[in-house]
């Protein structure tokens, strides 16, 4: 598919009129000379003028291309080098030029409805003997719009093997890393972006996500913290730096990070909002942290929002508010999901009468195809509230098949049992359960044993009568 706003040609109206090679050769030298000194207008009339002398003079239009471009007249530029092509079909330059003027034509609509930057890129690359490393960078950054991220961090390694001292492709193949789930690679082509001198705000951006990633709190945080230096106004760098402080557990410098990301977009950050309040939670203030999420909840949809106000209103006992918030959420399409009707479930059985919760933890297991062991073990305890053991012991016995070391469920399922008078399979869960705990610490030793008052002496009763070990 081809750009049809575009002609083929600068002016087929026009008859050229033929100069000597030395005016050709003096305007267009003298055009290059006035592009270098930033007179953009008279190097596009000088270009014009090469142009009118020889109608089929290729670097003319390639110049004349790049003139346009730095005035901010892509199309226009775009027509220059489309023309360009037209009259040297295998020149790789030129058609490393409409390849990346297409790209960049179409990067503000839809970058990847058209092949042809594509297409003309790998025109360039082939069309020399050599690799041709800017061809495969800007390859590489159309196959990375088109998220095609392998094939682009092999374009950005061949363009770094023709050319290693490319610094700015050091940080795209980072890019790709990062989006291919290899932070570790990711943190070594920004550091080499940088080693480079490609100190852009963005690569030390960049880096301290990878780091992050890496669960790297400090190499984050002086990464974000140069780019804040360098741009006090980059709202993200601001985020990532309140990140980084909060993963070393320092709660008031995030707070102050993720205040200053607010204010850089006028309080206006839904994102900032979000990891303010959780902040504002962890520092024990669930009132901060209601105020500011409530605040932005009610400008923004952000799915992330919903989930930590429901956590912040049960922090300060408004269970009501809090089952509304997720209720509002599940109508949602990011909320209409299992795990939203999980954590729905989790409030209603705090607030509501059983079976509602009952309902929200049935219907958190029919969007997951019945494979989510925590909303099976939360219903085994909804149906415990109703005096239903005989069912509860079916949703508890689901969730240990789907995971066998699943402590707090081998405990209830002991106490269902327990009720349901089947004493032997009662004691065999209990103790399931006290030994996963002792090898995984996922419950309190003492708190196995704490189900109902009557329970310890039962279960020994019950290792009497079936000769098994006593229970220490």
């Amino acid at each position: 598919m081809t750009d049809q706003t575009v002609t083929t040609a600068f002016d087929r109206a026009r008859i050229p009129t033929r100069a000597t090679e030395t005016e050709l050769r003096h305007l267009f030298q003298r055009g290059r000379q006035l592009r270098e000194q930033g007179d953009f207008e008279a190097a596009r009339e000088t270009f014009r003028q090469a142009i009118r002398c020889d109608a089929e003079h290729v670097p003319s239009y390639q110049w004349l291309g790049a003139v346009l471009r730095d005035m901010g007249e892509l199309r226009e530029a775009v027509r220059m080098w489309r023309t360009a092509e037209t009259l040297a079909p295998n020149d790789p330059q030129v058609l490393l030029n409409l390849g990346v003027g297409l790209f960049e034509l179409g990067r503000f609509f839809i970058a990847s409805r058209t092949e042809e930057p594509l297409q003309l890129l790998r025109r360039a690359i082939a069309s020399t003997p050599k690799p041709y490393g800017k061809a495969w960078f800007n390859l590489g950054n159309v196959l990375y719009v088109h998220n095609d991220y392998a094939a682009a961090a092999e374009a950005y390694q061949t363009a770094l093997a023709a050319e290693p001292g490319l610094g700015v492709a050091h940080r795209n193949l980072g890019n790709a890393w990062l989006r291919l789930n290899r932070p570790a690679e990711a943190c070594t082509a920004y550091r080499q972006a940088l080693q480079l001198g490609d100190t852009q705000v963005a690569t030390y951006h960049n880096l301290g996500l990878a780091a992050l990633h890496l669960r790297d709190s400090e190499a984050a945080e002086t990464a974000f913290h140069t780019a804040v230096t360098m741009r006090p106004t980059d709202g993200e760098s601001w985020l990532g730096l309140g990140n980084a402080r909060a993963m070393q557990g320092d709660f008031s410098g995030a707070q102050s990070a993720f205040t200053e990301a607010r204010a850089s977009r006028g309080g206006q950050y839904p994102e900032a909002a979000l990891d303010l309040g959780k902040v504002f939670l962890a520092m024990g203030q669930p009132q901060a942290a209601v105020e500011v999420l409530a605040r932005t909840l009610a400008v923004s949809s952000l799915p992330g929002l919903y989930r930590q106000l429901s956590r912040a209103y049960v922090k300060v006992g408004q269970l009501s508010e809090a089952a509304q918030t997720l209720r509002q959420f599940v109508a949602t399409p990011a909320g209409n999901t299992a795990q939203g009707y999980y954590e729905l479930g989790l409030v209603l059985s705090q607030c509501e009468p059983p079976y509602v919760a009952e309902q929200a933890f049935r219907t958190a297991l029919e969007k997951s195809g019945g494979r989510h062991p925590e909303a099976w073990h939360r219903l085994g305890r909804t149906l415990m509230r109703q005096n239903k053991p005989r069912l509860a012991i079916e949703a508890f016995q689901a969730a240990i098949e789907q995971r066998p070391d699943f402590a707090e469920a081998l405990k209830d399922l002991g106490q269902a049992l327990y009720r349901s008078s089947e004493l032997h399979a009662a004691d065999v869960a209990l103790n399931a359960a006290l030994r996963f705990e002792r090898t995984t610490g996922q419950l309190n030793v003492q708190d196995v044993w704490q189900v109902e008052p009557e329970l310890y002496t039962g279960l020994r009763q019950a290792a009497c009568l079936y000769d098994l070990p006593s229970i220490p």
